[in-house]
């Protein structure tokens, strides 16, 4: 992929490879050179650096052949912010990838130190891990003012190469390569790192069958503080919400970065699009990708949840780490692992192993470019003056934009820099806030050239607006006043009628419910065959309102039969009614208990209501005994039972109560009272209250 690279009032392209990569060597120069005469100067704008980066690639190479102990071979890619050559270790023996910081063009002297401190923490982070699933870092020194980072070196595929319709992977082929990954995060994620750039193109297949997590890059420990200034460290389609926010991060942020590459793999679409970054960013935060199988219909149901919950907007509802990120995706596969390749493939005619072929060796690809070095030249020609046209048509239009380094890209395809977090103030604070009338999570500044948007902070019956431009300082400060507003109204189930302070408003749930002050008022959900459900609000605080209504279950009817109509009916402390009556009670078992108020006897039992029919039962007499009872030395006082007053000193027997305990309390004329507790029989008993003592005693 090719790009338009910008310095000053130039434009040219960038970013195309070497020339030894399009078919080699002198031929190809020249052939370019002869385009460039042809072109009459016309377009050597657009093909100036494409001619000088075969020379460009010798420029990136350091000046003498060897740095530290290693020895220069090659460059080998190009990153953001560094340049890799693969080296060799003549103590050990070995290749090795050495990479280095390019800083960027036209970078301050603060932003290069930066650079060294972010390249410094790549090599402290990273070379605490052995895993095989991730790219081993060998040494980390400094040459002559440079610093390099001597790491494992590895051929094999970038998974980007399968993220389109067309190259996908058999579906195991991709969860076996993504829980590779997640075995290598979970192991970073233990060691306190956290990676922060997971992509496709920082993810390598070796030998078909070996996933390599590549580019601890913009790895860090959790707590530690290092930016750009200006910019969020990360790759925009793959950062996780919290990422873009600039909060801090744990291993739940790399489980969102795989849950979209795996969304990717599965089904050649990024989760979350759009043509500008703030789009990207908005969506991120905001917005539900579609379903996995809307786009790729053969994939099973089960992965859909796996990844709704992988891609989930709050950390909390998560993966809680990569690792049972992992054991979710093995959970399908294995067990289809037991079926053979002819039911897995019917069509490929691939064998296991075959999916991702590794590179061809050295030989064999200097072989086959020397061969096809014309053509390919030819075409490579036809290409450039393309591509050399779209530059001289982009012109003008490239030059209109800005070129702060606020906006744009950062060197490199992928890392760009972000629009700016706006931070955002209330008094009260509390308030939600929402951009374009749409909640906003995080509040970005608009680019240059882009229209403003309008801010809105919300807290109840409270509220503040402002613009938003490309110029807005932060941190925005917002009085939040009261005024005319509305209060969203929901239900579970909707359909509810909506009372206010007891008058029907005429409104049913969903609803926006007009308020005009912040005064404090009763609401009240009433729907048919739902109970109904009553609450205070106070608009100062609640920006809306949802509840949930409860079911109204099934009833029957309990009729209690006595020889007495004065038979009470209760369950716990709430009287139901009486016997003879007709009582309407929820359907299902009850503990009832039975209370004669004038024998002063009670008696429980469970009955079971049917919903929609009718239960009788009979309640049995009680048996009484009859009660005698004096006191001493005087014979006068009240006589209380149960906690209920029956009749004043002496009792001789006139008034039956209940057999069975019982609980007196007489109080004399002068205000002693003496407690006890009675078991009653059938028959006569009798006591004597002595009021001096405190104490009851026998006849």
């Amino acid at each position: 992929m090719c790009h338009l690279r910008r310095r000053r009032k130039n434009y040219s392209i960038a970013e195309c490879g070497s020339i030894a990569e399009w078919g080699g060597g002198v031929r190809a120069r020249r052939s370019l050179r002869r385009v460039s005469r042809w072109a009459d100067g016309r377009f050597s704008d657009a093909l100036q650096l494409f001619l000088c980066d075969d020379r460009g690639a010798r420029g990136d190479m350091p000046e003498q052949s060897q740095v530290g102990r290693y020895q220069i071979r090659e460059i080998i890619g190009r990153g953001a912010m560094g340049v890799v050559y693969l080296a060799y270790d003549p103590q050990i023996g070995r290749r090795v990838a050495l990479k280095t910081v390019r800083p960027l063009e036209g970078a301050r002297p603060e932003e290069i130190a930066e650079s060294k401190a972010r390249f410094l923490r790549e090599a402290q982070s990273a070379g605490k891990l052995l895993h095989p699933n991730i790219v081993t870092i060998f040494d980390v020194f400094e040459d002559r003012g440079v610093l390099y980072i001597a790491m494992e070196y590895v051929e094999g595929v970038l998974l980007d190469r399968f993220c389109s319709p067309k190259t996908l992977l058999p579906v195991e082929k991709t969860l076996m390569l993504v829980g590779q990954g997640l075995a290598a995060l979970h192991y970073a994620h233990r060691n306190g790192i956290v990676h922060r750039d997971i992509k496709p193109s920082n993810l390598m297949v070796v030998n078909g069958e070996t996933l390599k997590v590549m580019d601890f890059g913009v790895a860090r420990q959790p707590g530690a503080s290092l930016t750009q200034t200006g910019m969020v460290v990360g790759t925009p389609h793959y950062m996780s919400p919290e990422q873009i926010e600039g909060k801090l991060l744990d291993g739940r942020s790399d489980v969102f970065s795989m849950g979209v590459v795996l969304y990717e793999l599965l089904t050649g679409e990024r989760p979350f699009q759009g043509e500008e970054i703030s789009t990207v960013i908005y969506r991120i935060l905001h917005s539900d990708p579609v379903p996995a199988r809307e786009i790729n219909p053969a994939l099973p149901e089960y992965l859909g949840a796996v990844l709704q919950r992988a891609l989930a907007k709050n950390v909390e509802d998560r993966f809680p780490t990569a690792k049972s990120f992992g054991e979710a995706l093995q959970r399908y596969a294995e067990p289809r692992a037991a079926r053979s390749p002819r039911e897995e493939l019917p069509s490929s005619g691939l064998r296991h192993g075959d999916y991702l072929p590794p590179p061809p060796s050295s030989g064999t690809r200097r072989r086959r470019e020397h061969f096809n070095a014309p053509w390919r030249a030819i075409g490579l020609i036809a290409l450039i003056v393309v591509l050399a046209g779209a530059a001289w048509l982009a012109r003008g239009f490239l030059q209109q934009r800005d070129s702060g380094r606020g906006t744009g890209m950062v060197e490199g395809p992928s890392h760009q820099i972000l629009p700016r977090v706006l931070t955002v103030v209330t008094d009260p604070p509390g308030a939600k806030l929402f951009v374009d009338g749409q909640p906003a999570r995080a509040v970005l500044a608009p680019g240059a050239g882009q229209r403003p948007r309008i801010l809105e902070a919300r807290l109840g019956c409270l509220s503040a607006r402002t613009e938003l431009t490309a110029d807005t300082p932060s941190p925005i400060r917002l009085k939040l006043a009261p005024g005319p507003y509305q209060i969203p109204v929901a239900s579970t189930p909707a359909g509810a009628q909506v009372i206010v302070d007891g008058k029907d408003t005429g409104l049913t749930t969903p609803a926006q419910l007009p308020r005009q002050d912040c005064t404090p008022f009763t609401l009240a959900l009433d729907l048919k065959g739902w109970e109904r459900k009553e609450v205070r609000v106070d608009p100062s605080r609640e920006a809306s309102v949802d509840l949930t209504l409860k079911k109204v279950p099934p009833t029957g009817t309990l009729r209690v039969e006595s020889a007495s109509d004065k038979i009470q009916v209760y369950e716990g402390d709430r009287l139901l009614g009486s016997s003879g009556q007709d009582l309407e009670l929820t359907a299902g078992e009850h503990d009832l208990t039975f209370v004669d108020p004038v024998l002063r006897g009670s008696r429980g039992q469970k009955v079971n209501v049917p919903g929609g029919g009718k239960v009788r039962i009979r309640v049995a007499p009680f048996e009484t005994g009859r009660v005698f009872l004096y006191g001493k030395p005087i014979n006068d006082g009240k006589v209380y039972v149960d906690g209920r007053f029956l009749e004043e000193l002496p009792l001789n027997g006139t008034t039956p109560l209940a057999v069975g305990r019982h609980r007196f309390q007489v109080v004399s004329p002068s205000g002693k009272r003496v407690s006890f507790s009675w078991t009653l029989v059938p028959g006569d008993q009798s006591r004597v209250v002595d009021f001096d003592k405190g104490d009851v005693e026998s006849p």
